[in-house]
């Protein structure tokens, strides 16, 4: 499965069996509290404790904390992946890692709308690159960055059954120092758009952006402080889906997991899930919303990432580059 390619090789790198009999239990456990596929547990040799060691390796080289960008499509399994490695290195190799998403970076509700209202609508619905606090978000990466040992820092949570942050005694805690920070999002590390910006792409940008003036808000966005905030990245993972089509399915799939678990989902998974479910229809008309950016992702992140995971259309991990060590 695993092939070399170019100047990457494709590893998988083995780890003491005393090691992973030991983690199996704590992956178990968050992939339970995440109401993620339990069969998932069985990736631990090939795809957990693998990325997992090679950050520990890169965390250990002493140049501080280390910021690793986590992207990919909608529904791909970022948010599963990474509180799972968040486990792994804590529990097997002793770091202190936080996960930090761009979906907690959200700006709030008043401030998203004022910005709504100085240029497009469109911009009241939150997800696109123009609806996170940028400035926020750097002052965490500072923080996170410089903490030392016994100092704390809270991190944001954005509640999304009311569209805005919750309080902020209710915001995630944090301890120094921190050796790993994980920052993932579907558009963590985007680059921006270099053309097609004056066609509309689908029918929400065809009666909604008729200027196309939310698009190029977007893409300026990109260019100047998102692509300041992506500089702080050290290392970038790329979970690339096998084609565009595929991302719906995903998402949908989401959607009808949270269906049928709305009656008896934890308290600690509330404040960040969307309590209406979508129907097709509606899911369909959302994501058109991300799909200018997502088709560029696609295309253009596999070059850019430091670790590629090609993902298959049943979501499966079935190659995994990282670079070549010198």
């Amino acid at each position: 499965m695993f092939k070399q390619h170019n100047k990457y090789n494709y590893v998988h790198m083995s780890q003491p069996d005393s090691l992973s009999h030991r983690l199996r239990f704590e992956v178990e456990q968050t992939l339970s509290s995440l109401y993620a596929d339990s069969s998932l547990v069985d990736l631990l040799d090939s795809l957990y404790l693998p990325f997992s060691s090679w950050i520990n390796k890169k965390a250990s080289a002493g140049q501080g904390t280390l910021f690793v960008g986590v992207g990919g499509a909608q529904g791909c399994g970022k948010t599963t992946f990474c509180s799972v490695v968040r486990r792994v290195l804590h529990k097997g190799f002793d770091l202190n890692c936080v996960v930090l998403s761009l979906d907690d970076l959200y700006s709030t509700r008043y401030d998203r709308l004022k910005f709504a209202n100085k240029t497009t609508n469109l911009f009241s619905v939150r997800g696109v690159p123009g609806t996170h606090d940028i400035e926020l978000a750097m002052i965490l990466f500072e923080r996170l960055k410089n903490l030392k040992e016994g100092e704390v820092m809270r991190l944001p949570c954005f509640d999304k059954s009311i569209d805005d942050r919750k309080a902020v005694h209710l915001w995630q805690e944090v301890q120094g120092p921190v050796d790993v920070v994980l920052f993932e999002g579907w558009c963590v590390g985007a680059p921006p758009m270099k053309e097609g910006l004056n066609h509309p792409i689908n029918s929400l940008e065809e009666e909604m952006d008729v200027d196309g003036l939310w698009r190029k808000t977007m893409n300026q966005r990109l260019e100047l402080d998102y692509k300041e905030l992506f500089s702080k990245i050290d290392l970038m993972v790329w979970m690339q889906a096998p084609h565009y089509d595929v991302v719906y399915n995903w998402r949908n799939k989401q959607e009808r997991i949270l269906e049928s678990h709305l009656h008896d989902i934890h308290g600690i998974l509330l404040d960040t899930i969307d309590l209406k479910v979508m129907s097709e229809a509606e899911l369909k008309r959302f994501m058109q919303y991300y799909e200018r950016l997502t088709r560029h992702l696609l295309a253009v992140m596999p070059d850019q990432a430091d670790v590629l995971f090609t993902l298959n259309e049943a979501q499966e991990v079935i190659k995994a580059r990282y670079p070549t060590e010198h």
